[in-house]
């Protein structure tokens, strides 16, 4: 069995690559982006002395049928149904009912196939033609998983669920009878129906294929020779045609018994040549008889290899049980291709008919969807304990079952999309190992474009106890503040971020600003700075000064002075305030010569003016001028205040 591969070709639109020197390099950008860029190793310059820097940065980035309009109702409405799936398997007082959420796992499928088919009725998008096609031939290997691992069926015999799945994805030859069956006036007309619908032999032969020997005779009633013996005769024989029903209570060994006799009468009248007057009613006779020599009537009438192994099991062999299938589904492949070269499809559904459902997920994880398949179906089976959750992969990575692993890199291709990321959080919360790394990551990389946005990444933060992914938003938004000069907006990013390293600097901005304008420009966020306070240094400083100047302005000296040493003595003011701190104790001289410092806080005071200087002088601290020419009226007045308190 060999099996061809084939790979799009990408062409870099740049000139640059086609010299030999040059060597393409590539860095992931963001979560889903590539970058692209040309450059010359290192020997390679020293030896031509090139310098070129101008070349070009290309971007790629994955493109996706999910992130589409017209697909997104997948992601969005799965992932209601993935979390409710989480939640029952958790929960020991609910039933997880596998087959019940694949039912509806590929009912959104259905539901997304028909939005695509609406939006391009006529079919001139090509793009939807191939999504709908993907789609499709989803929605068709999923219900075979369904029917072969997902169905409880009493004896293994598989052949009526089989007939199902057929008769659901294969429906034109359906299709085709019920338009010729509700036109009307061709029965009260003169005009053969076989030449009014040209295609009507291919819905018989169809019908026959797909086990509907009801349809088929009500056709074959509306021919025009229906009266005749062959048609009768073969009416006839559907008519008589045994069935096997699982719960009918016939023995499959009676029943078999019964079947080969209805076929041997069959055949019977088919080698005594009742049906050769018509060719097309002598092939429906010989399918139904199991002779091997319509095989080729049978694989023309045939769009895939499935619909004809079902077809050739319906009369040869009616009761094969599911372990049997892997012969019949291999013979059938090679019967049905010239050559014998799979696609992605059909290794997909040889998997499954093989019973190697691990081989099966691995490769479905390839499926152009984006993981969507892999990741729901891989975690179905894993939950009703049909695959070994910790199975062979590829790249084993930390222990990480591939369950687990699906479920991150789907988590994480929805988080780069900046509507869907809230529904890959779903995913990335059911990874036990590694989801909670993740999010921290990705959460701090979403884009803030909004303040809805920040309050949606703060909820799912907290809620999950990510305070680093909060303290990140909020520097971010912080930043974005300080670019636009909003001080007091980023600082009370700061405080909601409980970020003490962004506050400290906030707090310097504060403080240079008071230190040039003798103001703050926020002094009511100031006087409500909370628990920032507690954490960190600078807003600690600044609060209790700003209590400084307020009592400075109610004239309350006394209270003033005692804060101003209790500040001096903390040592928590910033090297380069120390002057401007200093420079307040001119507030202190008054007309009435009272003195609010004693012998030891002027020492404190002149102190601390000494070390101000030194610091400025030799730490090359960066000081006001201002505030330097402020030295000789600092000294001068703790003098004076120095002789007040000797005074007293």
């Amino acid at each position: 069995m060999s099996k061809t591969v084939v790979y799009d070709t990408l062409t870099i639109p740049d000139p640059s690559f086609k010299d030999e020197r040059v060597k393409m390099f590539g860095l992931w950008f963001g979560m889903s982006n590539i970058c692209l860029f040309p450059t010359i190793t290192s020997e390679s310059n020293k030896a031509t002395g090139d310098s070129q820097n101008d070349w070009n940065i290309i971007h790629l980035r994955h493109k996706t049928m999910l992130f589409d309009p017209k697909v997104r109702q997948l992601v969005n409405e799965s992932s209601g149904v993935f979390q409710e799936l989480q939640i029952n398997v958790d929960d020991p007082n609910k039933s997880t009912d596998a087959l019940y959420y694949s039912r509806k796992y590929r009912a959104i499928l259905s539901t997304c196939i028909l939005a695509v088919e609406r939006s391009n009725s006529d079919q001139s998008n090509e793009t939807y033609n191939q999504y709908k096609l993907l789609l499709h031939n989803l929605e068709l290997i999923w219900h075979l998983c369904e029917v072969l691992y997902l169905v409880t069926v009493p004896g293994d015999t598989i052949l009526n669920n089989l007939l199902d799945w057929i008769k659901i994805h294969y429906e034109k030859a359906e299709n085709q009878a019920i338009s010729i069956i509700e036109d009307k006036t061709a029965y009260y007309t003169d005009e053969r129906v076989e030449e009014k619908f040209p295609f009507y032999w291919d819905a018989v032969i169809g019908l026959i294929l797909q086990g509907n020997v009801d349809l088929v005779r009500m056709l074959l009633s509306n021919h025009s020779q229906s009266n005749t013996e062959p048609y009768i005769q073969a009416m006839k024989i559907l008519k008589s045609m045994p069935t096997y029903s699982v719960y009918g209570g016939l023995p499959i060994a009676e029943y078999t018994s019964r079947f080969k006799g209805w076929q041997l009468s069959a055949k019977n009248k088919l080698d005594c040549g009742i049906f050769l007057s018509d060719s097309n009613l002598n092939n429906i006779m010989k399918i139904v008889c199991g002779d091997p020599d319509c095989t080729n009537v049978i694989r023309k009438h045939c769009s895939t290899w499935f619909e004809f192994l079902v077809a050739q099991l319906i009369y040869t062999e009616p009761t094969v049980k599911k372990h049997n299938l892997s012969l019949y589904a291999h013979r059938s492949a090679s019967k049905y291709y010239e050559q014998p070269e799979y696609n992605h499809l059909d290794s997909l559904a040889l998997d499954l008919f093989d019973g190697d459902l691990e081989a099966f997920v691995k490769k479905l994880k390839a499926y152009p969807d984006s993981g969507w398949s892999s990741t729901h179906l891989t975690n179905l089976l894993h939950l009703c304990d049909k695959i070994e959750p910790e199975f062979d992969v590829t790249e084993p990575k930390g222990g990480i079952t591939p369950n687990e692993q699906y479920l991150l890199d789907y988590g994480t291709f929805l988080m780069s999309h900046h509507s869907l990321w809230q529904a890959g959080i779903t995913y990335l919360d059911n990874c036990s190992t590694l989801g909670k790394e993740y999010l921290t990551i990705l959460l701090s990389k979403l884009s803030v474009t909004s303040e809805l946005r920040v309050t949606k990444i703060f909820h799912y933060a907290i809620s999950r106890r990510l305070h680093n992914v909060v303290s990140s938003v909020c520097k971010v938004k912080g930043m974005l503040s300080l670019q636009k000069s909003r001080v007091g907006e980023a600082l009370s990013w700061a405080i909601r971020g409980q970020d003490s390293a962004f506050a400290t600097h906030i707090g310097d901005l504060f403080l240079n600003e008071f230190a040039k304008s003798g103001q703050f420009s926020c002094p009511d966020i100031l006087e409500n700075l909370g628990s920032i306070v507690l954490t960190c240094d600078r807003f600690m400083f600044l609060g209790k000064y700003l209590q400084f100047i307020k009592f400075i302005k109610n004239n309350s000296l006394n209270e003033a002075a005692t804060l101003y040493i209790e500040l001096l003595k903390s040592n928590i003011c910033p090297k380069y305030f120390r002057l401007r701190l200093l420079l307040d104790v001119l507030l202190f001289i008054e007309d009435n010569n009272e003195c609010y410092f004693d012998t030891l806080n002027m020492a404190l005071i002149t102190m601390r003016l000494d070390d101000a200087v030194i610091e400025a002088e030799e730490d090359n601290v960066s000081t006001d001028q201002f505030l330097v020419d402020q030295i000789p009226n600092i000294r001068s007045a703790i003098v004076q205040l120095v002789s007040i308190s000797l005074r007293r």
